[in-house]
């Protein structure tokens, strides 16, 4: 069977793109500038090969601060509000969006920061924004609790995501997106479906069968655009979206990064963060994807050390996150 290449309800916003590559016998979603999916042979050398960070494990601790939402049902302000590794909330004149929210207890990632609200307290949300696959992305019982508390949400996803949540028994709307595709949403908002460099798995027999990407929102009242980069290796695609959105804020990734012969071709270091971040043009950043769930070999806090000690000019430009607090912009 062909994956589908693009969603013919939904229009391109970039004029010479005509759908996403797959492999040659298209049946797997495939990067831009190829793919890395790492062996069993690759897993056992990284578990049995010298891993030095993990002795700094010993009784980690979050280097994120915490606090409750105040007045959490309020999403009148434009403001961003963490709520940990890749989840965020982000208000926009009274539109509310969710992004890749691992809100709820998972068996499978234990969470070292806590959850700033009660789920059945969130039940205003306007749009679910679900970047990928990946468990520490994409996490079945948060979405089926917010979708049980929210019927009226629009779910906006990759390509054959949908499948998925259908299975899950989720009702509500889901639009699904190629890369370089624009979502139905809202005359004030716009939300584009754009490349990451990744790859997508939650079984041993799925990989690469729904697509993975990030999110570029603008807000056309505020005219502010904030970048969602998801889980992404460096590579030029941040250069090419650099050149096309004037960026006011970008959430870049600076955790799970080593080894980072397994994983720099999935995840951005501190370092290819900053690289990314000034290929993006950015004016600010929030890094991401740290400090909430142990996914690599570097302990949870040292992403932030590592990028504060290390690249003192680039700190200039971060919006630390705090969990539970808004990062207000006009």
């Amino acid at each position: 069977m062909t994956l589908p290449t693009y969603n013919r309800e939904l229009k391109f916003i970039k004029s010479d793109w005509t759908g996403n590559k797959l492999t040659s016998k298209g049946n797997k979603y495939t990067n831009l500038y190829g793919d890395d999916i790492k062996s069993f042979k690759d897993v056992w050398r990284w578990m049995t090969g010298q891993r030095p960070l993990t002795k700094l494990k010993k009784g980690q601790i979050s280097s994120l601060s915490w606090k409750p939402i105040e007045n959490i049902e309020d999403k009148s302000m434009n403001a961003i509000i963490p709520l940990g590794h890749a989840s965020f909330i982000i208000d926009l004149n009274n539109i509310r969006l969710i992004i890749d929210p691992v809100v709820t207890t998972n068996r499978l990632l234990k969470r070292h920061t806590k959850v700033p609200f009660h789920i059945a307290e969130l039940n205003n949300v306007d749009f679910l924004l679900l970047s990928h696959n990946h468990r520490d992305h994409l996490d079945k019982k948060s979405v089926i609790q917010l979708c049980k508390y929210n019927p009226n949400a629009i779910i906006l996803t990759g390509l054959e995501i949908g499948k998925l949540l259908k299975r899950w028994g989720i009702k509500n709307d889901i639009q699904e997106a190629g890369w370089y595709q624009q979502f139905n949403t809202s005359k004030h908002i716009s939300i584009d479906y754009l490349p990451s460099q990744h790859w997508s798995r939650r079984w041993i027999t799925d990989t690469n069968i729904h697509l993975w990407g990030s999110f570029m929102i603008q807000d056309h009242i505020s005219s502010k655009t904030i970048y969602f980069a998801s889980d992404s290796g460096y590579n030029a695609h941040f250069r090419n979206i650099g050149k096309d959105y004037d960026i006011d804020i970008a959430m870049i990734g600076i955790g799970a990064y080593e080894p980072q012969w397994f994983m720099n071709s999935a995840h951005t270091s501190p370092a290819d963060a900053i690289k990314a971040f000034t290929d993006l043009k950015a004016k600010r950043w929030i890094p991401m994807h740290y400090g909430t769930f142990d996914l690599s070999d570097e302990p949870i806090y040292y992403p932030e050390k590592i990028l504060r000690e290390q690249h003192p000019e680039a700190v200039k430009h971060v919006s630390w996150m705090t969990i539970g607090e808004r990062l207000t912009f006009i």
